[in-house]
């Protein structure tokens, strides 16, 4: 995603979805290191509460996370999104802080 970001012929959809699948992977890495189960899902807004359940925080700001789920893959199939343009700095800088936190959490367990 950082890669294809600064690629202004690369459609924000495709940008949308690699954010959105980097930060639901992240998600699941740090319920599974917490032995949580959890749904295969592509809802952010779940897997952000199941997390804040697990860890306690989830320190971002979660309408702006979960404004990613636009681009999960089910919606994908269904028709050519209408959304407002990416802020793909904005939306690069977003991924990899929850990153960052996620990664000092699955690191630390």
């Amino acid at each position: 995603m950082q890669l294809l970001a600064s690629n202004q012929e690369i459609s924000d959809e495709i940008i949308g979805f690699h954010a959105q699948q980097a930060v639901e992977k992240w998600l699941k890495a740090v319920l599974g290191s917490r032995g949580v189960e959890f749904e295969y899902t592509h809802d952010l807004h779940r897997l952000i509460a199941e997390v804040t359940a697990a860890v306690g925080e989830f320190p971002f700001d979660i309408p702006q996370v979960v404004a990613l789920t636009e681009h999960a893959v089910p919606l994908r199939y269904d028709e050519i999104l209408d959304t407002e343009p990416l802020d793909r700095a904005a939306t690069v800088a977003l991924v990899e802080e929850v990153g960052k936190w996620a990664g000092a959490i699955v690191i630390l367990t």
